[in-house]
């Protein structure tokens, strides 16, 4: 019986080498062929990056718009080179994708329900391009929620790095509302409380003096007109409100500045304003609580007992 069995797997291992004597060209040749995919696939990906990079580097005009349409090209093709491949690969292993494309109703309804969201992702990518909301490289706020510099506007989905350096990835479909803070020119609005008992004129002649030391000291961040004056120099808008949470009155200096410098100049005028405000020995409100309030909050009257009633 042992003799028998040891026959059976010595015919069936003389077998499997006679095939592979037969079909060893075959199957080389397949391998070969798979090999020179791979490596054509791995130069197209590279010359493709080559192609693209130095066709947007010759770009003088908008920077942002043409890094935007860069990563969105790269990002397409690289889908379409994978694609070519993988349908490149099947032939030459001559696996028949005819019954998979047959079949491929019925599995697109079998997804459909779940790739919802990587079609819309997709259509509004594209119509965030079209409608030019944002670029790579500009400022944005998205949703209320996520802050940061766009670093790729790809198919599906975008990246944001916020300024700590966390990267946010968002998918295009959940992108609602955007803060775009790199268009044409921003406006600086930074507002100061004072009590009510400061000399308003006073108030007025310091947050005065404070916007002639911006426009002196940091002239080159704000917008001008092609006659070399300013669209807005930084002025005080007034009082902008009264009695605000029962501190006192609100004050506004604005100004029209250079996006790139948005954020900078508003801390320049938090810092002068403080600075200006010391020397001119005007204080800051904040919250008082007023005696006879405390008192009825409490329950004390006049003569100093508590009543329990």
């Amino acid at each position: 019986m042992g003799l028998v069995s040891m026959d059976f797997w010595q015919d069936q291992y003389l077998l499997f080498l006679n095939y592979v004597n037969a079909n060893f060209q075959f199957v080389l040749a397949k391998l070969l062929y798979a090999g020179i995919i791979f490596f054509i696939t791995y130069l197209l990906l590279k010359l493709r990056l080559t192609l693209v990079n130095k066709i947007f580097d010759r770009s003088t005009h908008d920077i942002n718009k043409a890094n935007t349409l860069r990563t969105l090209l790269l990002s397409g093709t690289r889908y379409v080179i994978y694609i070519v491949a993988v349908l490149t690969l099947l032939a030459v292993f001559e696996i028949n994708i005819a019954p998979m494309l047959a079949s491929a109703g019925i599995v697109g309804l079998a997804l459909g329900f779940g790739a919802q969201n990587l079609v819309k992702d997709i259509i509004t990518g594209f119509f965030i391009m079209f409608e030019d909301q944002f670029h790579v490289g500009d400022f944005i706020e998205v949703n209320d929620q996520v802050s940061g510099t766009v670093e790729e506007l790809g198919l599906r989905m975008t990246t944001i790095r916020e300024w700590s350096g966390k990267k946010f990835y968002i998918a295009n479909s959940e992108i609602k509302t955007v803060r775009n803070y790199n268009r044409g020119h921003l406006r600086t609005v930074v507002s100061v409380a004072v009590p009510f008992e400061e000399d308003l004129h006073s108030v007025f002649n310091t947050l005065d003096e404070v916007c002639r030391n911006i426009t002196d000291a940091h002239a080159d961040k704000l917008i001008k007109l092609g006659n070399g004056s300013f669209v807005e120099v930084p002025q005080v808008y007034g009082i902008t409100d009264i009695n605000k949470d029962e501190r006192g009155v609100v004050f506004t200096v604005t100004a029209v500045v250079d996006p790139t410098h948005y954020w900078f100049l508003e801390r320049e005028f938090r810092r002068l304003i403080l600075e200006c405000f010391q020397t001119a020995g005007i204080a800051l409100a904040y919250p008082q609580l007023n005696i006879k309030t405390a008192r009825s909050l409490h329950g004390i009257k006049q003569g100093g007992t508590v009543d329990y009633s």
